[in-house]
């Protein structure tokens, strides 16, 4: 007698299909690595792409943590060397996409404009003196805070900032609307859905908890916790205040402050 068992095969098949699409979209738009293939962007795709966006920054954390290890470990360079290359990195890994943000963004708040004046600043590929000096001071305070941290805290903490701050930028993306009605992050918006991005991102956030705890202690997973849930809720609302919505550089000046600020948080457990 042959038994015969009736697996979902084509449902499991689509949805690997779509994730496997979403993380190459992810590497695609919001990292350097080259992926020269064309994808579809239908709704499943771009809402697993969004859904990959904090395993991208895993990757991003744990290649930061392997130099770490190598700077401290096997060398006898200073932790000022390390924070620089570190940063770099990063730098290098998202080809400078969310340090562009950060600067499209100062320039367009240091306008004291209005707000449509605003977001036409911040469509100009331009870089103003405003842009430059948020930029400067953005990347020479990462390099220092890194410098102080990295030989002192538990590796583990290095490998989630990327992964924290992009679970925030999924719950930024899923409860503020666009500031304007075209470009990339309204056409994503369109597409994704939020209910199933908001879910994913609560349970990112419980796993990186209890790691936090398990490997770091409660006091520094706490602390971690508290500054990103408190600058999600700020920075929601400096956005609605000022620009009514959220744009594609307004989406990168977030991961560049609460990265900044979570490896700040650092500080106090050296």
């Amino acid at each position: 007698m042959k038994w015969k068992t009736a697996w979902p095969r084509k449902g499991s098949d689509g949805r690997m299909r779509h994730l496997a699409n979403g993380i190459a979209l992810a590497f695609q738009f919001f990292s350097a690595i080259p992926v020269k293939k064309e994808l579809p962007m239908e709704k499943k795709d771009i809402t697993a792409m969004y859904m990959a966006l904090p395993l991208l920054g895993l990757f991003f954390g744990g290649a930061a943590a392997v130099m770490a290890l190598v700077f401290r470990d096997f060398t006898e360079l200073s932790s000022l060397i390390a924070a620089f290359f570190i940063t770099v990195l990063f730098a290098a890994l998202t080809g400078g996409l969310h340090l562009d943000g950060l600067a499209d963004a100062g320039d367009a708040y240091f306008s004291y404009q209005h707000r449509e004046k605003r977001l036409e600043i911040m469509a100009d590929p331009r870089i103003g003196a405003f842009g430059t000096m948020v930029l400067l001071f953005a990347v020479i305070g990462k390099i220092l805070i890194i410098s102080e941290v990295i030989y002192h805290v538990s590796l583990t903490a290095v490998l989630f900032i990327p992964f924290l701050s992009r679970t925030g930028l999924l719950l930024l993306f899923s409860t503020l609307g666009s500031a304007k009605k075209d470009g990339l992050a309204f056409f994503f918006q369109n597409k994704a859905n939020k209910k199933s991005l908001i879910a994913v991102s609560f349970i990112y956030i419980a796993i990186v908890l209890v790691v936090l705890v398990i490997v770091c202690g409660w006091q520094l997973a706490f602390a971690q916790f508290i500054a990103f849930a408190v600058s999600i809720g700020l920075y929601r609302n400096w956005c609605k205040r000022h620009f009514e919505g959220v744009t594609g550089d307004l989406f990168g000046a977030y991961l560049e402050g609460v990265e900044w600020l979570l490896w700040a948080i650092l500080l106090f457990f050296i």
